[in-house]
């Protein structure tokens, strides 16, 4: 499998296009560069998969089971949703993030892998989902590392990253909820994301944030355009949280597209029960790159990944004269080609936003049902008698019962 990931990269990454690098040019954000990636080609046709935060606008739900890494998804709607590796869930309950990319088929229930990321705060079952945002990448990064070495983050150690995160991050929230950073920074996250435009037939962007680089790359540009602002966001908030003056040069970003093929050769299986039939989810972790892939119909759906580039940055005022001249040459040079992906894309986003419009729930969604396998009647099972997270206090207190340190 690591081997057939790795050339199903090699082969999807060699049709991308690096497109220029964009940077805040008034000297309020000098630690950050986005690069834009591009499709080669485009299919006339768009996808006909939406993103979560669309679906949630258009009748589908998520729902507390009371279990901490589980919830409840409905999908009336008649096209497939893409729930996002790491989108932040929130509601009137404890928040979680998704564990890993999935495809929900259209008119299906299932059970959504997640993540506790609000320690202090309870669950309570049977209560929906109503928005989703970013998560930062700090976390992200962390949780891929552990799904790629043990299947899944042990949850007390999410909350442990998100806790350091928190206050390193300065932000003041009693029930350690990671939302409270980007609320933080809620209006510099506003007004500095103009220095980054979306671009026309854009499928995904490297963010170069200090010693980082943070890449979501997806297979089709609608679903590029619905997920921008919170992949933008999942980007900057870190920028916000460590200011500096430092960034990776621009040579960082191929040879880290190159190295992404190499690391996905160590690679594991994510399994949900309930979603098994509706694409592969794989994550990997080598060469200080850690990553997560959705793959369907042998079609990569979602790629997102994260190099760390330790002593290799720069200060942006030493950078600026080749991001200028590599921003001109791209005026000037810009593949050919591209006018006609454009034009496609043009095309496709007038009939994407079409199918949209007309999405809506099913009729007789009351007599849907659950697939009838028997690892979905497992997974009821388990939503039936949910378990609760343990205090922090008892937490720490069986923590230092079992380490031998007493």
């Amino acid at each position: 499998m690591s081997l057939s990931l790795s050339k199903s990269l090699a082969a999807h990454l060699d049709q991308i296009i690096l497109g220029p690098p964009q940077y805040e040019r008034r000297g309020k954000l000098d630690n950050m560069i986005v690069y834009s990636l591009f499709p080669s080609s485009l299919s006339p046709d768009p996808t006909d998969i939406i993103t979560l935060s669309e679906a949630l606008n258009r009748g589908l739900t998520l729902q507390d089971t009371g279990v901490i890494s589980r919830i409840h998804i409905d999908n009336p709607l008649p096209a497939a949703v893409l729930a996002g590796e790491s989108e932040l869930l929130m509601g009137e309950t404890q928040q979680r993030s998704v564990q890993f990319s999935c495809l929900i088929p259209p008119q299906r229930k299932a059970s959504l892998p997640v993540n506790c990321v609000e320690e202090g705060r309870p669950t309570i079952a049977q209560t929906t989902f109503t928005g989703a945002d970013a998560c930062p990448w700090p976390v992200r990064s962390f949780k891929i590392e552990q799904l790629a070495h043990s299947g899944e983050p042990q949850q007390y150690w999410v909350w442990d990253q998100v806790k350091t995160y928190l206050t390193e991050a300065g932000a003041d929230t009693q029930t350690h909820d990671i939302h409270a950073v980007l609320e933080q920074h809620s209006y510099k996250l506003q007004a500095l994301s103009g220095a980054f435009p979306r671009q026309a037939a854009q499928v995904g962007a490297i963010c170069a944030v200090g010693q980082n680089l943070y890449l979501e790359l997806f297979g089709d540009p609608e679903l590029f355009d619905d997920r921008y602002d919170q992949i933008l966001r999942s980007a900057m908030v870190e920028a916000l949280v460590r200011p500096s003056d430092q960034c990776l040069p621009q040579e960082a970003v191929p040879a880290f597209m190159e190295q992404l093929v190499q690391a996905s050769l160590h690679s594991r299986m994510m399994s949900s029960r309930s979603l098994k039939d509706s694409g592969r989810a794989l994550a990997f972790s080598h060469m200080d790159i850690n990553g997560q892939v959705l793959i369907a119909d042998n079609k990569l759906v979602h790629l997102v990944a994260h190099q760390k580039c330790m002593g290799r940055s720069q200060s942006l005022a030493a950078l600026r004269s080749g991001l200028d001249d590599a921003q001109q040459t791209w005026n000037s040079r810009r593949p050919i080609f591209l006018d006609d992906v454009e034009a496609t894309y043009h095309r496709r986003r007038q009939r994407y936003n079409t199918f949209k419009s007309r999405l809506r729930e099913a009729p007789h969604t009351a007599t849907r049902s659950t697939p009838s396998s028997a690892a979905d009647t497992d997974e009821a099972l388990d939503a039936a008698a949910p378990p609760h997270p343990l205090s922090p206090a008892l937490r720490d207190f069986f923590l230092h019962l079992f380490s031998g340190d007493r």
